[in-house]
């Protein structure tokens, strides 16, 4: 899949209004500021993915959004370790020594920042294109990056080939706190529908 220079453009447009949302509701939720930037928007062989990571092997955390309606995708938000403990120290105040050894509160916070930075994206898709597209409650995962990038190529076999790749920068209080990878796993034809939708 060849995408346009404008169509790129597009998809990163939506990236910085989506995070722009979700800083928003992080700094609501938390009381700090919060600043989300979106440095890279880029097409990705699915099989590929793992490789735009140093260390496949490493544990990181996975969260999984399911978005069913006019056009099937799937999202895949990746932090590593140390950007995982980062934004629980940084937006919960607590910190965090394993990220494999989460308690409760820790795991349905990093589910919920995980819910509002792909469901920000999702929400400015759906306004930007007009299609209903609707958002099922977030899946988290701490496994090997291998692994969580293997499920969710599994997840979405009957999808396109290729993923759009969203580098995201976070800041608290004016201090890189981390970066995370966001991945759009289109289902067939769902690209085609979000670009005709914009005439592009």
């Amino acid at each position: 899949m060849q995408l346009t220079e404008k169509q790129l453009d597009l998809l990163k447009e939506i990236g910085n209004i989506g995070t722009g949302n979700a800083a928003t509701a992080l700094s609501t939720l938390t009381g700090k500021k919060i600043e989300i930037t979106v440095p890279n928007a880029e097409i990705v062989p699915i099989e590929k993915i793992v490789f735009i990571f140093p260390q496949p092997e490493d544990i990181v955390i996975g969260i999984r959004m399911v978005v069913r309606g006019d056009a099937e995708l799937d999202v895949l938000l990746i932090l590593d370790r140390q950007a995982g403990k980062r934004i629980l120290t940084d937006l919960l105040g607590s910190p965090c020594e394993d990220i494999t050894q989460l308690d409760e509160m820790s795991a349905s916070a990093l589910k919920e920042i995980g819910n509002i930075m792909c469901g920000s994206y999702i929400t400015a898709l759906a306004e930007f294109t007009q299609l209903y597209l609707d958002p099922l409650p977030p899946e988290l995962s701490i496994d090997m990056l291998v692994a969580i990038v293997s499920e969710a190529i599994l997840a979405s076999a009957n999808y396109e080939d290729e993923a759009i790749f969203v580098e995201t920068e976070l800041s608290v209080d004016e201090v890189k706190s981390a970066t995370s990878q966001m991945f759009l796993i289109p289902g067939k034809g769902a690209l085609d529908k979000i670009f005709s939708k914009v005439g592009l």
